[in-house]
């Protein structure tokens, strides 16, 4: 076994600022990190070392683990334009799974801030990981304003 932990999944986005709001607005999520930095060509291999961009770390419940992280590059070395009105995922796409209980609220929240909603909420059952029975979820699913796929989920 391994001592490797998920802490966090980071975006690139043309707009950290406004990527952020978003989180904030419609999860009630608060900021962690917030700075502009001069990256490292390594981290992630994208632009030349000394390259600015901004940073923001949402945090969910948790304290260590289950951050967001949106990284615009202020001098982008590609393009940044977003896919408006996305209602498929691609390959090699992450898809962000959030569980959260105010579904109803989350939704005309996402909507209301510009988010394609893909599925409303609805009822719907999955194989338990042991595959004995079943979980009961009610799950919505959606695009943000960037283009990132997410499924809500809340257990029934």
């Amino acid at each position: 076994m391994t001592d490797a932990i998920l802490r966090r999944t980071t975006f690139l986005v043309p707009d950290a600022e406004a990527a952020a709001k978003f989180y904030v607005e419609v999860f009630g999520w608060t900021r962690w990190y917030d700075q502009t930095l001069a990256v490292d060509r390594r981290f992630p291999p994208a632009a030349p070392d000394g390259a600015r961009a901004h940073l923001v770390l949402i945090q969910a419940q948790d304290p260590r683990i289950g951050m967001l992280g949106l990284m615009q590059y202020l001098e982008p070395p590609f393009d940044t334009g977003v896919r408006a009105g996305r209602t498929r995922v691609s390959m090699g796409e992450a898809i962000l799974v959030i569980e959260a209980q105010d579904l109803d609220g989350i939704h005309d929240r996402a909507r209301a801030r510009g988010a394609t909603i893909v599925t409303a909420p609805v009822d719907w059952e999955v194989p338990r990981n042991d595959g004995q029975g079943v979980f009961k979820l009610r799950t919505m699913s959606m695009f943000d304003p960037n283009g990132i796929y997410m499924e809500v989920n809340a257990f029934r």
